[in-house]
This record gives C-alpha cells, structure tokens and sequence, in this order.
C-alpha cells in the first residue's frame, strides 16, 4: 500500500492511501491543529513518564538510606537509653548503701555508748538527695520505664539525663562526706573504747556490802561521819583486781586505811582501795582491767577483813555502786 499527502491551503492534511496500482486511491483528512495536539501531549506524556520513573528511583533510593538511619539511630538511642537506666539502677544501689552506711554507724555508736544522730543524718542526706532531684525521689524502675519507652519525648529523657546527673553528683559529694565521718567515728570509737577500758566498771570484788557511801556512825568513834566509799566484805587473802585500765599513783600504808593501793585512770577518774592485806603493786605500775593488784585483809582501823573501795571524778567522791552500775 502506498502513501501519499497532498497539502491544502486549508487547516488540513489529507492523506491518500494506494493498496495497488490498479485500484483507485482513498483519502483520509486530517485536522493540522489535532495532529500538532496530539504530538506536544505524546511529548509531554513521555517527558512526564521520564521525570516520574527517575524520581521514583530517586526517592526509592533515599527511602532505603533514610530507613537505614532511623534504624541505626533508634538502635544508638535504645542503646543509650538502656545505658542510662542501668546508670540510674546503681545510683539507687549506692543510695541504699550510703544509708545502710549511716545506720551502721549510728549502731556502731549505740554499742559504745556514743550519741547516735543517724536519723538525723539520714533525714539530711535524702533531703539533699530529694532536692538534687527537683524535689522528686522517684521509685526504682520508674525512670527507667520511661527511657525505654518508644514512645517516650526527647525533652522527658533530657530531663531525666538531668535528673539523674545531679543524683550522681550529690552521690559523689555524700560519699566524700560519709568518708569523713567514718574516719571520724574510728576515732570515736577507739576514743570511747578507751575510755570504757580505763572507768570502772564493777566492784573489786565479790561479797557483801556491809557500809554503804555516805553518812554513817564510825564503827570505832561512834561519831557520825561521812564514809567516802563502800566496805566489800570478803575472805582475808581474797584476790582484789583493778576496776579500770590505769597507773599506780600510790601502793603502801595510809593511817587508818592501813595498806592501801591508789590508781589513776585518766579522764578525772581515781579508784582507791584500802586496808589490804598485800599490795602487789609499786607506783609507776600500769595496770589492765581485771588484773590482780592487792589481797584482802583488814589492816588500820578494820573490824573484819573486807575492802573499802572509793571512786573520785574529778577530785570529788562519789557513790561507787551507782557509778559502775552507770553507762556514762
């Protein structure tokens, strides 16, 4: 078939088709504005096709890369997150072991005798520790729900980042500040410890006591006079032992107190002892708690053997029975 155009002054084509030589020739007319239509829209189709299928690829391309950033950051942040919980977790640990630490040294100090302000001081240290926090002391395990929730806010876990660094921060001051009163309270207590070796504590022997501290009728005047101590009755060789930690002031004969022993125990405190039947100790002697320093006798003015026993605090007498029965 052939083909043939014929062009008309016209705002047509017509186009002439020949399938033989032989047979007589159609014609077909065409609009020119349709024809110049139909090739600019076949244009901006394919151009449009074109653009579209090359964005496509584009975006499908920074899909992926963009993809695999959220993955790694949401991985990252997970991680950092879980980081900062376990953080959160021991700053609780060391928390209860500074407590556990404040109350073991207010029991160390009852055992001794020693104030105690451990309620006071825990009072102080969690109030530090609760205003670090914004006033909030948040149970363990809440924060750290937070922060590994998916769902969680970046400024809640910014607040909570901050919350937690001033916790360790207060922390770190309070364990410097529990190291100090540790050091302190060794001090105290070897201090204490040392005392309580050196007071008397118990009578210097065991038996009756047959003259009681105070006023009394001399059992050789018959005048009324003030005894300065107590009258322990006991058999004659009876071993008498020191009530304190101490050093021999004096060991010998004193008048009517016939052999009498002397210690010094520090802190303002004296012990005496009196009408031995032997002193087994010189001046200058130190002497242990408990040790064995003198015999019971009845030596000087003595109705039977038995030891008078007094305690001076500070140079004055005071009643021996109440004072080793006292947990000053």
């Amino acid at each position: 078939m052939k083909k043939a155009f014929t062009k008309n002054k016209d705002k047509h084509i017509t186009l002439m088709l020949f399938s033989s030589p032989d047979k007589k020739a159609k014609k077909i007319r065409l609009n020119k504005t349709i024809i110049k239509s139909t090739a600019l829209f076949t244009t901006i189709a394919l151009s449009y096709s074109i653009a579209a299928t090359t964005g496509y690829m584009f975006l499908n391309e920074n899909y992926h890369v963009a993809l695999e950033r959220i993955e790694y950051l949401t991985e990252d942040n997970m991680r950092q997150q879980n980081e900062i919980a376990s953080l959160y977790n021991y700053s609780n640990e060391v928390r209860d072991k500074m407590e556990n630490l404040i109350k073991f040294d207010g029991e160390v100090r009852n055992m001794v005798g020693l104030k105690d302000h451990a309620d006071k001081r825990l009072e102080e240290f969690n109030g530090t520790l609760i205003a670090s926090r914004g006033g909030v002391n948040r149970p363990t395990g809440v924060i750290a729900a937070e922060m590994v929730s998916e769902t969680a806010a970046q400024p809640v876990m910014m607040s909570s980042v901050n919350w937690l660094n001033d916790s360790v921060h207060v922390l770190s001051s309070q364990m410097d500040v529990q190291e100090e009163e540790l050091e302190t309270l060794l001090n105290d207590v070897d201090a204490r410890l040392a005392y309580l070796e050196a007071r008397p504590s118990f009578l210097p022997v065991y038996g009756q006591i047959t003259s009681r501290f105070g006023g009394r009728k001399h059992p050789f005047s018959k005048t009324y006079q003030f005894h300065e101590g107590v009258d322990i009755a006991a058999k004659s060789g009876t071993p008498i032992k020191a009530t304190g930690k101490g050093v021999v002031v004096f060991s010998g004969w004193q008048g009517g107190y016939g052999q009498v022993i002397a210690i010094s125990h520090g802190y303002g405190l004296k012990t005496v002892y009196a009408h031995n039947s032997a002193n087994l100790v010189k001046v200058g002697d130190k002497v242990s708690k408990g040790q064995v320093i003198g015999r019971v006798g009845s030596t000087g003015q003595s109705t039977g053997p038995h030891v008078h026993f007094e305690v001076h605090v500070n140079g004055k007498v005071v009643d021996p029975v109440k004072f080793v029965n006292s947990k000053s």
